[in-house]
């Protein structure tokens, strides 16, 4: 059926692109949608027919108090209302996947109109996301402060240039080497006005004791509330916690990921070492040399301090929630 569908589709991505975890948040929460409305529109088809069994019960035994407990018996095993088929968890159902509807083969008029605008709405939040972090920067930067940040990313610069509307501040960027994204970064950031300095990656550490607020991006936000971010990162999250500074991740919820960073080499990959150390004449350099180039760092949640996402702050220790809420537990595993 449709879900199966949906899961293949997502299959197919995924082994197509098997880093790009936000593929599978996607389809997941098109999953979650469709179990949504389902049971939704299951539960209110199961209470009108309750109501037309109700009434002709009534119709038929003269319609007393009998008859209409006599029909609500005879549709729902003696209750005299539609059996609960909502998707809402409670807070001790959400962690167990044995709530909620297990048979999705019951067909259910009108489902597939209410599952294609929830499929718009997410559409459109996901076209949206960052001018709904962007709201949230002058809650996060105050006046005077420093700030720092590593290599590039849409969502930090475009918080950073929100925030720099109505505040002044030092931004500190870490060049993020081999491929120096913080180069880039902080051209942009100088070419909106914003007071921008560039460091080497050996210098956080020396420079941290200045900083007020470190902003970090990330690929994907994991289940335990660590995050996956682009090589670097975790250098920079230790010299925080040393010196006590917070650590803020600025994301989407479509980067939520309901998997846990178990092996951390099933959540990395090793790129070119070209980039570390260039391709030259001599051979003998490289066959005595073995080069390492990880494209992601993973950061665990005792090192961060708050998510900034376009649903508002949470701090690490609340992803669970946002799983349940974002995701089914039938899903987690495509």
């Amino acid at each position: 059926h449709m879900m199966d569908f949906v899961r293949a589709v997502g299959q197919e991505l995924l082994e197509a692109r098997p880093m790009e975890l936000a593929i599978g948040n996607i389809v997941r929460r098109v999953l979650f949608i469709i179990r949504e409305e389902y049971g939704s529109r299951l539960a209110a088809q199961l209470q009108e027919a309750g109501h037309e069994e109700d009434g002709r019960s009534g119709d038929g035994e003269g319609g007393g108090d009998g008859g209409s407990g006599a029909g609500s018996g005879a549709g729902f095993g003696g209750s005299g209302t539609a059996p609960a088929y909502t998707m809402q968890p409670s807070l001790q159902g959400m962690l167990a996947s044995e709530s909620g509807i297990k048979d999705y083969s019951r067909k259910v008029g009108g489902l597939m109109e209410v599952i294609m605008t929830e499929v718009n709405e997410l559409v459109d939040e996901l076209e949206t996301v960052h001018e709904s972090i962007m709201d949230q920067a002058v809650e996060h930067i105050s006046e005077h402060t420093v700030v720092l940040t590593c290599g590039e990313s849409r969502s930090v610069e475009t918080f950073i240039q929100s925030a720099a509307k109505k505040r002044k501040f030092k931004v500190f960027v870490a060049e993020s080497a081999p491929y120096y994204g913080g180069h880039r970064a902080a051209r942009r950031l100088a070419e909106a006005g914003i007071d921008t300095t560039v460091i080497s990656d050996a210098a956080v550490f020396a420079l941290m004791p200045r900083v007020d607020k470190v902003l970090l991006a990330t690929h994907t936000v994991m289940a335990d509330g660590g995050l996956i971010a682009p090589s670097g990162a975790h250098v920079v999250a230790l010299a925080a916690k040393t010196h006590s500074v917070p650590v803020v991740c600025v994301t989407g919820l479509f980067k939520l990921c309901p998997l846990y960073p178990h092996d951390l080499d099933e959540f990395n990959e090793l790129t070119s070492p070209t980039a570390v150390l260039p391709y030259e004449e001599d051979q003998e350099v490289y066959e005595s040399t073995e080069v390492l180039n990880p494209e992601y760092d993973y950061i665990p949640p005792e090192l961060l301090d708050l998510y900034v996402t376009n649903t508002g702050g949470h701090q690490p220790n609340y992803i669970y929630r946002l799983l349940a809420e974002c995701y089914h537990p039938e899903d987690h595993v495509l």
